[in-house]
């Protein structure tokens, strides 16, 4: 996982819709579900009142029978982009960045979304 800051540039506009995504506290069973094929290392957990979303695997640890729990707090929210968007990643998780935008607002996005930001 990267944790050295980086600037990079959005290269399309971007929002997520999901207004159910699955937040997580340390300690926070969960049933786990598929794995995400287009993105390895994250995978599918609902919780108990059947709030589901993709979370990095790497976070969860094995309880048996497909139950899990969250070793850290997990925040799935997706920051919204409009093209050109100057934004810094603070971490990377198998091709997603937690990054902050100029306004402070933070959140995930795809690393296809991103381009290096020149450096200057």
């Amino acid at each position: 996982m990267e944790t050295e800051e980086t600037r990079f540039i959005a290269n399309a506009d971007y929002e997520e819709r999901n207004t159910r995504a699955l937040h997580l506290t340390a300690g926070q069973e969960v049933t786990s579900g598929p794995a995400d094929t287009t993105w390895p290392g994250w995978i599918w957990a609902s919780d108990s009142s059947g709030r589901g979303g993709y979370v990095p695997a790497q976070i969860l640890e094995p309880l048996g029978e497909d139950r899990w729990a969250a070793m850290e707090p997990f925040d799935p929210t997706v920051l919204k982009l409009q093209r050109a968007d100057e934004v810094t990643s603070l971490k990377q998780i198998h091709g997603w960045h937690w990054c902050r935008n100029g306004n402070g607002d933070q959140g995930w996005v795809a690393g296809y979304l991103l381009k290096p930001a020149r450096r200057g």
